[in-house]
């Protein structure tokens, strides 16, 4: 067994682990009660070194990393997630917050610290116009980073807002709720993924 920085190792897999084809399914499986599931897919996979499309190997051998997972609480509500939570007014809006547990947002890569086995969230604040939220979003694309000062990121493993309107919270891309006092915190080490 090879380990990676006691943060991951290799192990031999059989089929009994249950499969999440999407950032959504490991919060759902893991909200669940599931301690160790195997990923095929999602913005957790790619950064994790993960490639979509890929056919399973035929050897016994995978990589088992613990990862972090993010909680988002509102209402009296709670909510997993494993790739992000955004917080925007709008279904479409270049202004609000993306929480990052990943690298990974869409085909961007907005967050690249981003890493779910650093015990940390990373928080990113923008108030970005459309042409300026267009370009950020293009150069993101490459994977390129370019400081803006109406984008603000912040790593931390909790965090609440209060916003002047109700907000839509979306978790790993599900709208989960409106609010205008949220909380985001992280549950270390909240499962065990199989690449």
């Amino acid at each position: 067994m090879k380990d990676f920085d006691e943060w991951a190792h290799q192990i031999s897999v059989d089929s009994s682990f249950p499969i999440a084809k999407s950032d959504r399914e490991i919060a759902k499986l893991a909200a669940a009660g599931e301690k160790v599931v195997r990923i095929e897919s999602g913005n957790i996979f790619r950064t994790l070194g993960g490639r979509e499309g890929r056919k399973q190997p035929t050897s016994l051998e995978a990589t088992m990393c613990e990862i972090d997972l993010g909680k988002v609480q509102f209402k009296k509500k709670e909510f997993l997630f494993a790739s992000h939570c955004s917080l925007r007014q709008y279904h479409f809006s270049t202004k609000g917050v993306l929480v990052m547990n990943s690298q990974f947002y869409k085909n961007r890569r907005v967050s690249i610290r981003g890493h779910p086995s650093d015990g940390k969230l990373d928080v990113i604040s923008s108030q970005l116009n459309l042409r300026q939220y267009m370009l950020a979003s293009k150069l993101s694309e490459s994977g390129s980073h370019v400081p803006h000062p109406d984008i603000k990121i912040k790593s931390t493993d909790e965090r609440s807002f209060s916003f002047e309107r109700l907000m839509r919270i979306y978790a790993d891309g599900r709208l989960v709720g409106r609010s205008d006092e949220v909380k985001i915190s992280l549950l270390s080490k909240g499962i065990k993924v199989i690449i």
